[in-house]
């Protein structure tokens, strides 16, 4: 798999970006609403995490694309851990970021896991309003992670777990989680869209807080996020896949052609607008993309996906009691938006 095509996947969580511990324990039971004086605190997100805030973030993401009606399928699940400290020197914010845990799989087999010891740490320098100005470290990954990859697998996951991919995943989920949405309003209903470079998976997003609840003694705002894809993107990953069985079966995979193609995606971050602390981001895609085969027979190909972002705050943190355990994901049935 190339750095690109591993950019791609990393733009699907993007989530809600950086839309990057356990996880935290999922409840159905309605979180209760913040209080009138804490919502008046809170009407614009800003950054500001207390100095020595420490937390570990957990990033779960499992993909499957299969042919409908036909036994080929590609399944891949990651997870990635994060010991997270924020420090302040003077107006400036520096974000350390240490990758702690690595597991990829494929079609159920395993090629890198284990415990991150040391070598993989990313560098985020913040101004003193929260944006993202620099990315450093991440220089020692490849030779961290071949301790990690398993016998047989090398090559694959070499090209997979780069630097340059982990500190693009690491700038764009800053991003997409923080960096879009300070300054914005934090009012229930408030809402805006960000529109993408040309040529992105995800042309452009719209944001919209939907309420204020109660997060321990804070107040945290609930996100959800719609996304307007690239149907061309979407097409092309479809488009990979058939065209790989038309070769496995003597066929020309030129004459493979595209008919229809569907897809959604969602998802929603949980955040304190007064310190931009997150407590919580998930993100749920589907499609469906119909093609047509080099004998003109109309194959489709279904896309499923799921994100789960988690936040485990220290004891020594300033952040409140964490509401993980109240964190619905996108789609449950509990939450409408």
């Amino acid at each position: 798999m190339s750095v690109r095509h591993l950019n791609r996947l990393a733009c699907f969580i993007t989530v809600t970006a950086g839309f990057g511990g356990p996880l935290a324990a999922c409840s159905k039971e309605e979180a209760p609403p913040a209080s009138p004086a804490s919502v008046e605190e809170t009407a614009t997100f800003r950054f500001a995490p207390p100095d020595g805030t420490e937390y570990v973030r957990t990033d779960r993401r499992s993909e499957e694309i299969a042919i409908v009606g036909v036994p080929l399928r590609r399944a891949e699940e990651e997870e990635l851990r994060w010991k997270i400290g924020v420090d302040q020197d003077g107006k400036k914010y520096s974000v350390q970021q240490d990758l702690v845990y690595i597991s990829y799989a494929r079609d159920g087999q395993t090629f890198a896991q284990g415990k991150v010891d040391e070598g993989i740490s990313a560098e985020l320098v913040l101004d003193d309003s929260g944006n993202l100005k620099e990315v450093k470290g991440l220089d020692k990954t490849a030779d961290t992670l071949r301790k990690l990859i398993m016998p047989g697998h090398e090559a694959e996951a070499e090209q997979m777990i780069t630097p340059e991919s982990l500190e693009y995943l690491v700038a764009s989920r800053y991003k997409v989680l923080f960096g879009d949405t300070i300054g914005r309003p934090a009012e229930p209903g408030s809402t805006w869209t960000i529109k993408s470079p040309p040529g992105s998976f995800i042309a452009s997003r719209t944001v919209k807080v939907t309420r204020h609840e109660a997060c321990g003694n804070t107040t945290c705002a609930l996100l959800h996020v719609a996304f307007e894809l690239d149907p061309q993107v979407v097409t092309d990953r479809a488009m990979k896949l058939v065209r790989s069985r038309v070769v496995a079966a003597g066929g020309d995979p030129a004459r493979v052609n595209m008919r229809r193609a569907t897809y959604g995606m969602s998802g929603s971050m949980l955040i304190e607008p007064a310190t931009m602390l997150s407590h919580g981001a998930s993100l749920v895609e589907s499609g469906t993309v119909t093609v047509a085969d080099a004998t003109e027979q109309e194959i489709s190909v279904e896309i499923k996906g799921t994100t789960e972002i988690s936040y485990a705050y220290s004891e020594e943190s300033a952040a409140a009691e964490p509401p993980g355990a109240r964190f619905r994901t996108a789609g449950s049935p509990s939450e409408t938006y």
